[in-house]
C-alpha cells in the first residue's frame, strides 16, 4: 500500500503555506497527500445564525433552521473545493494522489477524529499558517493523542539587513 502524508492546514488565504515542502515530501518518498483543511467557526455570525435558527424552530420551521444553521458550512466548503481544485491543477505531477477533507472544529480534536477515520497516514505535517502563533497548536497534546509522527513545517527566517 502507498504512504500517505497528512498535510494539516487553516483553511483560508494561506492554505497552500508550506505545500511545496509536502510535496516535496510525497515525491521523494512516493506518497500520497491528504490535505485536512480546518475551518474554525466564527462567533458573531455562529450567534446570529442560531438565533434566526431558533425562532425558526420556535415557529416549527425545522427544515429553515437546519438550513440556516449549515449555509456558513456549506459556502466554506465550496471555496475550499474551488480552492483544492486550483492546488491540484498546479500540482498535476501528483493529482492523482493528492485528495482533501474540510474539518469545522478545533485543530487537535480535527486531527485527532481524521486519524481515527484514516489509519492509512503515515505521518502528519503541520503547515507554519498553524504553527506561527506559539498558542494556536500544541504539539505535546496532540502526540498523546495520535501515534504518528508529526513535522511542523516553520516559515523560512527573513534575512536582516
Amino acid at each position: 500500500m502507498k504512504e500517505k502524508l497528512l498535510f494539516v492546514t487553516k483553511g483560508g488565504d494561506n492554505l497552500e503555506e508550506g505545500f511545496s515542502y509536502a510535496i516535496d515530501l510525497a515525491k521523494t518518498l512516493d506518497a500520497g497527500i491528504v490535505i485536512l483543511m480546518i475551518f474554525e467557526k466564527q462567533m458573531n455570525s455562529d450567534f446570529e445564525d442560531s438565533m434566526a435558527a431558533a425562532a425558526f424552530a420556535e415557529a416549527g420551521e425545522f427544515r429553515t433552521a437546519q438550513e440556516i444553521l449549515h449555509e456558513q458550512e456549506k459556502e466554506t466548503t465550496r471555496i475550499a473545493e474551488k480552492a483544492f481544485r486550483e492546488l491540484s491543477e498546479k500540482y498535476k505531477e501528483i493529482s492523482k494522489d493528492l485528495t482533501y477533507h474540510i474539518a469545522f472544529s478545533d485543530i487537535h480534536s480535527s486531527i485527532k477524529d481524521f486519524l481515527k477515520n484514516m489509519s492509512s497516514v503515515d505521518m502528519v505535517l503541520i503547515s507554519p499558517s498553524l504553527t506561527v502563533n506559539k498558542g494556536v497548536i500544541d504539539v505535546k497534546k496532540l502526540l498523546k493523542n495520535i501515534s504518528k509522527p508529526i513535522v511542523t513545517i516553520s516559515r523560512p527566517e527573513q534575512a536582516s539587513a
